[in-house]
């Protein structure tokens, strides 16, 4: 900086606590949702909750925050967004004390792609997993597709964080300010023979008042929801039969796992049950092949029920056969199965501590460690 240019306090201190928040958030967010297992889910969940309530804050403050932090100062017209690309491309950009078109352009896209995300994550939540506050709304089938879009708007989102670097790093070079240093501390460079302007200071009471008028009315809605049972789980009740005949050999399985036929196949040949005479009486044999096709999958609407329900053709009551239990366990090597504390294929209750009840959460997975 020369004696010449002065310095000048542009982002508030609300504004860059904001952006290095949401970098952590996106950051931690990102990292659970590629990188971590699975078992960190709870994780990815608070992480997407961070974004959420980081995103309306920036709204709020959007309206009620000082000069360079309101939305209205970095609204550009398509004219002035052209005219700055077109200085881009000639690498003589104009400077500008708060956001340039560029990087409005790229705030609006990253704050549009987060509450998209954040929206078909929770509807993932709901739908797929049960849990959440739309689990009783989303049934899995909404779920299923919004998984797909929470995906690819994933990748979006990072195609546009490397955009967003990149232009941090063109801009630092054409114009000599240091971007990064400008949201750590706040300032940024008044050129020689531009005028200071006058800024508007921030009205934290007002935000305040909006904010949790805003967070009475969406807990409110929320909660509402979160009252729904959740969609697709049914209450089912117990048959000490089948927990006594089949868990005096084996692990009692939770009977979505395996659609109706499938029941029927391997009550049907109990003499031959994975190489075991396993026959009983003919009573007993009745009133468990009932009982599991009442609970069979076709009766439930949760993730296992419907990932399950596709058998392999070669072996149709064998879980561990099923594709998704292949696909889902293919990079868990044998000798974690080998463990004592996990037993095997067949002990699904081992790692998953609500097998019992047919959930299969994701952060309820707990891979012995011998």
């Amino acid at each position: 900086m020369t004696n010449l240019e002065k310095k000048l306090r542009v982002w508030d201190l609300p504004t860059r606590i904001f952006h290095w928040s949401l970098v952590a958030m996106v950051g931690i967010g990102l990292t659970t949702g590629f990188i971590s297992p699975e078992w960190w889910m709870g994780i990815h969940i608070w992480a997407g909750y961070g974004t959420v309530l980081l995103v309306v804050f920036r709204l709020v403050w959007g309206i009620f925050g000082s000069e360079f932090s309101r939305i209205e100062t970095f609204v550009f017209t398509p004219h002035e967004i052209i005219a700055h690309i077109r200085e881009l491309i000639f690498l003589r950009p104009r400077h500008y004390i708060g956001h340039n078109p560029a990087g409005a352009m790229m705030i609006f896209a990253l704050l549009f792609f987060l509450i998209a995300i954040t929206v078909s994550g929770l509807l993932v939540l709901g739908g797929e997993e049960n849990q959440g506050p739309l689990a009783g709304a989303a049934n899995y089938r909404i779920g299923d597709m919004a998984s797909e879009i929470h995906l690819v708007l994933a990748f979006i989102l990072l195609t546009l964080i490397g955009l967003h670097i990149i232009g941090v790093f063109i801009e630092t070079r054409l114009t000599s300010e240091n971007l990064v240093k400008s949201m750590i501390d706040g300032y940024k460079i008044i050129p020689q023979g531009q005028s200071s302007p006058q800024p508007r200071p921030s009205r934290p009471m007002a935000a305040a008042t909006f904010l949790l008028a805003f967070t009475i009315l969406a807990g409110s809605v929320l909660w509402a929801f979160s009252t729904m049972p959740p969609s697709g789980i049914i209450q089912m009740s117990k048959n000490s039969d089948y927990t006594t005949e089949c868990g005096d050999c084996h692990e009692v399985y939770h009977p979505s796992l395996l659609p109706k036929a499938s029941w029927a196949k391997l009550m049907a040949g109990l003499e031959d049950h994975f190489g075991e005479d396993a026959s009983i009486d003919q009573d007993l044999s009745v009133n468990i092949a009932s009982y599991l096709e009442i609970y069979a999958a076709e009766a439930w609407d949760t993730e296992a029920s419907n990932r399950f329900s596709r058998v392999s053709l070669k072996a149709p009551y064998q879980i561990s056969a099923t594709p998704y239990w292949q696909r889902k366990h293919n990079d868990i090597g044998d000798d974690v199965f080998r463990r004592a504390g996990v037993g095997g294929e067949a002990h699904c209750s081992s790692c998953h501590r609500d097998a019992s009840i047919g959930h299969f959460d994701d952060q309820k997975i707990k891979i012995p460690v011998n």
